[in-house]
């Protein structure tokens, strides 16, 4: 059975789910936003991860771990060596990080941050990329298929992009 034959999980902003059933992940609007799909193709785990910030520095009680790339990777991958995934095994694929407005209250668009961000936690957890889709200014529609490996994109404008 194709992955594409399961029922697909959604994962909304400030969540991640895992996958141990090859069952797609999907999540839907993401604009600066960014997506990490992490897979460990031997245990058969994977995880979507669709964060808003950074950084949790100024993290409230309330706020979901997920909301942030530090807090939201770092329980995801709790989750997924639970699930029998290692890390050390694992690759990632990035989508999002686009530039939604042209005022942006920080130096820098908060969608290059937020890529920056994953990037340099998956490098400290010395966990490869293996494909991207970053930056631009249109959301997107991201599904990951553990079935395949494969991370398709769909934008806002009806653009197809599969990584």
């Amino acid at each position: 059975m194709e992955g594409n034959d399961f029922e697909v999980i959604p994962v909304g902003v400030a969540e991640y789910a895992l996958t141990t059933d090859e069952r797609p992940l999907r999540t839907s609007g993401v604009g600066s936003c960014v997506v990490v799909a992490l897979h460990d193709e031997r245990a058969g785990v994977s995880g979507l991860l669709h964060f808003m910030l950074p950084r949790a520095e100024s993290r409230s009680a309330r706020d979901p771990p997920a909301k942030y790339a530090d807090t939201g990777l770092e329980a995801m991958l709790t989750e997924f060596e639970a699930a029998g995934g290692k890390p050390r095994r694992a690759w990632a694929k990035l989508a999002g990080g686009a530039k939604m407005l042209d005022f942006d209250a920080f130096d820098r668009p908060i969608g290059d941050r937020n890529a920056e961000a994953a990037q340099e936690i998956l490098e400290d957890h010395h966990i490869p990329l293996r494909g991207t889709d970053i930056g631009g200014d249109v959301g997107r529609m991201v599904t990951f298929d553990p079935a395949t490996g494969e991370l398709v994109v769909k934008t806002a404008g009806g653009e197809r992009r599969r990584y």
